[in-house]
């Protein structure tokens, strides 16, 4: 029964990441299908799968550790993490707090109190389970995170390079700068002559736009201007892929092989886009600084999570409603 289970659980996640590596659905049912196998292991009394159900729980506490940290992170400084011009409201703020103290309050509760059933913490289920959603997403994200690198592209005819913010108005960051120093790389490994589009428009404390910034870049390391293409109007991931598909859909054979290149904790996000949007792209990831990674991928996963603000308003408002017909009924 428990081989059964686990080898329909293995195929049913190998087959996902075969059919849809870049979609949000398959790294969920991957995550699902993982916690499954970890939970069935751990009702085996074989020795093997017992290491399987250790390993499998000391990983679980691992992304629940980093989630938590992120989570903190994004409160306690949310400076470092978010963008110029945005801004965390002060009723988010309280909200996301009260959310915590409520789930530490219920953790408490159902570890001390022998009547847990009688107290009114059960009036408030909906609070870890929803919790409970939001790990499975975080989860979810670091498997979408990991197939996007390792299923690095290898061959392109045309790369694009997203664009990141400006420092100081006009000068390429050390992030942006990764991304076009691995298009580069990737470029120069190519048999076949390459076109580079470098999309990004011009934000409101820039003094340029970015594409010209990065082709500026771009032609003083050696790279032929006339083999460059400017997209100049993006002002987010989206816009991105939607304007420099118009300029790639006019090149020979439609842009033949197309790769996007960006920093790795975006290329999921990025290749999801993308994959919703209908295109079928490769991705190649550009490294990022180890000290900056935390924020950039506490960031990135708000992104995520904003992919789909309905269907998690949706899930909220169900199971308070399942949570107050249980206990009515």
């Amino acid at each position: 029964m428990l081989i059964s289970a686990s080898l329909f659980l293995l195929c049913l996640s190998i087959l996902l990441t075969f059919w849809q590596p870049r979609g949000l659905t398959s790294a969920v049912v991957t995550c699902l299908s993982g916690g499954l196998l970890i939970l069935l292991a751990s009702f085996s009394h074989h020795a093997a799968w017992q290491w399987v159900a250790h390993i499998g729980w000391v990983l679980i506490g691992v992304v629940a550790f980093s989630g938590l940290a992120l989570l903190l992170l994004i409160l306690l400084a949310p400076q470092k993490v978010l963008r110029k011009r945005e801004r965390l409201t002060p009723i988010l703020l309280g909200g996301i707090w009260l959310w915590l103290l409520l789930d530490l309050g219920w953790i408490i509760a159902l570890l001390r109190e022998s009547n847990f059933a009688d107290s009114f913490w059960p009036w408030l289920s909906f609070i870890p389970i929803f919790s409970i959603y939001l790990g499975i997403l975080f989860g979810a994200s670091i498997i979408g995170y990991l197939r996007a690198n390792v299923w690095r592209a290898r061959r392109a005819d045309t790369i694009v390079i997203l664009g990141a913010g400006l420092r100081h108005g006009s000068q390429i960051g050390r992030t942006l700068a990764n991304r076009l120093d691995a298009a580069l790389k990737l470029a120069h490994r190519q048999s076949t002559p390459t076109t580079l589009i470098v999309t990004g428009g011009q934000g409101p404390d820039e003094h340029l736009t970015e594409a010209e910034a990065m082709t500026t870049y771009l032609v003083n390391h050696g790279w032929p201007q006339e083999r460059i293409i400017q997209e100049s109007r993006a002002t987010s991931t989206l816009t991105n892929l939607l304007y420099s598909q118009r300029l790639w859909s006019q090149l020979p054979h439609q842009g033949g092989r197309v790769v996007i290149v960006t920093n790795n904790y975006h290329l999921f996000r990025a290749e999801h886009l993308a994959s919703q949007l209908g295109l079928l792209l490769g991705g190649y990831p550009a490294p990022t600084r180890r000290g900056y990674l935390p924020a950039a991928w506490a960031r990135e996963f708000l992104a995520i999570i904003m992919l789909h603000p309905r269907l998690h308003r949706g899930i909220l408002v169900g199971l308070i409603t399942a949570n107050i017909l249980w206990y009515l009924l």
